[in-house]
């Protein structure tokens, strides 16, 4: 979730008009190998097909992680395996070319001036036996590990991976500034092999270049005692030495892993539909209203879609600049919309990034090839929060002013209505065009698609989407299916002339 800064004013703008009316209650495949990638025809995905064992020391004089990973793979397809691909992300902060911010942000992604990070990796084995490797990619991000044999159908291996990594001086998703300390895309990710091939897509300045399969992970980290720590997954352990506090912490069927540290952290919690949800803020500034909208949020989300899975969320203050960002169990919050007068705005966002655990989190997609599938629903979602929450005439004011006005607003001449929603990161001009499209259109299709089908039929039908595809990946054509499938409505031509998608 990137919010542009035309949307960020609006969100403000449009907290002083609540105030007023008063609230009464083409996939990219493996680069440069000259090779042929096959197609892979047959997966199974009743069980996570990797698990992650990491253990880390954050280094604070050094702003450096030491981590040591062990991966196991399993090959659920049909055919034998030669190669496994890795995303290796924070090698994008390594050159001012590559860094994942439109010229525009760089100001504000590195207050302080550019600040170099990286991942460095020392080796790859498999038992004792040092295994083939090459960095390539845009940017190095991409890392090709190659097994002395074939992985075969139904057969699992495990390599070990020693890796060090920079953190810049950078308030985005992997840094650090003056409040907090962000690892998110911090360690190699296994890539997704699907039936098009291994997707090896670069870290794009555009949306949310990410696209993961659910893992299972144990992590242990090692930090300063003065530091608390926000996590996906759940804190089994807590223990401190003299060199300061070790967490081991478990997280199952989760898409990523994030970690958000900090000396200033003030943490409030609540329980509810038993599940813990965790406020995290820096110091005072909104920690009880923070934890209600996120109580608020799961509780809605859960009566809506299908009951959250997991034992705990976090709401996380960061020093973020975009606004919010979802992860799996964690949603990261910047720090500037605690620290305005009005609300709006940060009930806004975190109801956002909490509606992503269902979209994205839990039902998985190709969030480079097709951003709407998971933003669109999301961003409807978020009016749907407002609706239960306050009544159908608060949510038209919101669809009428964050979402019609700002599609015309920023879209404007430049491009008028013209083009599908179903558009890939690499198709659009920047972040404030792709947000028009993807958020405004996209929520503006979905509301459509509310009314052909009807209340009772659309909500049923994004139940039976989060039953079906929980804890995998789906696509536009499966999305569909489940509507259609709901309705006796055609629903074909609405999803050519939205999406620019011909549907057989």
């Amino acid at each position: 979730m990137r919010f542009s800064k035309a949307t960020i004013r609006k969100l403000h703008i449009l907290a002083i008009m609540l105030i007023t009316f008063t609230v009464s209650v083409s996939i990219h495949y493996v680069l440069d190998t000259g090779q042929t990638q096959k197609v892979f025809s047959t997966f199974t995905k009743s069980e996570p097909s990797s698990r992650y064992i990491i253990n880390a020391t954050f280094d604070e004089q050094n702003m450096l992680l030491e981590a040591k990973q062990r991966v196991r793979y399993k090959n659920t397809t049909d055919q034998p395996i030669e190669d496994l691909y890795f995303h290796l992300y924070a090698n994008a902060f390594k050159d001012i070319d590559t860094t994942p911010f439109e010229i525009d942000d760089m100001a504000k992604a590195y207050p302080n001036g550019f600040s170099k990070g990286w991942i460095e990796l020392t080796g790859v084995k498999r038992g004792t036996k040092k295994l083939d490797y090459k960095i390539m990619g845009e940017g190095n991000t991409n890392l090709r590990v190659t097994p002395k044999k074939p992985i075969e159908p139904g057969m699992s291996i495990e390599l070990t991976m020693k890796f060090k990594v920079k953190l810049p001086n950078c308030i985005g998703r992997m840094g650090y500034g003056e409040n907090t300390v962000n690892l998110a895309n911090w360690y190699p990710i296994l890539s997704v092999l699907d039936e098009n091939g291994w997707n090896l897509d670069p870290y794009y300045s555009i949306g949310d270049p990410f696209y993961s399969d659910v893992s299972e992970y144990k992590v242990k980290i090692s930090i300063p005692e003065q530091y608390k720590i926000a996590t996906t997954g759940n804190i089994i352990k807590e223990s401190i030495n003299k060199d300061g506090k070790t967490y081991k912490i478990e997280a199952n069927n989760v898409r990523d892993f994030a970690i958000v540290l900090s000396k200033k952290f003030r943490m409030n919690n609540k329980s509810t539909d038993g599940i813990e949800v965790i406020s995290y803020t820096i110091g005072e500034s909104k920690k009880d209203i923070a934890l209600s909208y996120g109580v608020d949020a799961l509780q809605i989300f859960n009566r809506l879609f299908g009951k959250y899975p997991y034992k705990q969320l976090s709401v996380v203050a960061s020093d973020f600049f975009i606004g919010g960002m979802e992860y799996p169990n964690l949603v990261m919050i910047g720090q500037q919309l605690y620290e305005i007068d009005v609300d709006f705005p940060l009930e806004y966002v975190i109801a956002h990034e909490i509606a992503h655990q269902w979209w994205y989190g839990i039902v998985g997609n190709n969030a480079i090839k097709e951003p709407w599938l998971d933003e669109a629903l999301t961003e409807f979602s978020t009016l749907m929060y407002f609706e239960e929450k306050y009544g159908g005439h608060i949510k038209e004011q919101v669809y009428e002013r964050m979402i019609e006005d700002q599609y015309e607003d920023i879209l404007g001449w430049r491009f008028r209505k013209k083009g599908g929603i179903l558009k890939g990161l690499d198709e659009f001009d920047d972040q404030r065009q792709y947000s028009s499209i993807v958020y405004g259109k996209g929520a503006m299709f979905m509301r459509l698609l509310r009314r052909e089908m009807g209340d009772e039929a659309f909500i049923k039908a994004l139940r039976e989407y989060f039953d079906t595809y929980k804890f995998k990946n789906a696509s536009t054509k499966d999305f569909y299916n489940i509507l259609q499938k709901n309705t006796e409505r055609d629903l074909k031509k609405e999803f050519s002339r939205w999406l620019g998608l011909e549907i057989e």
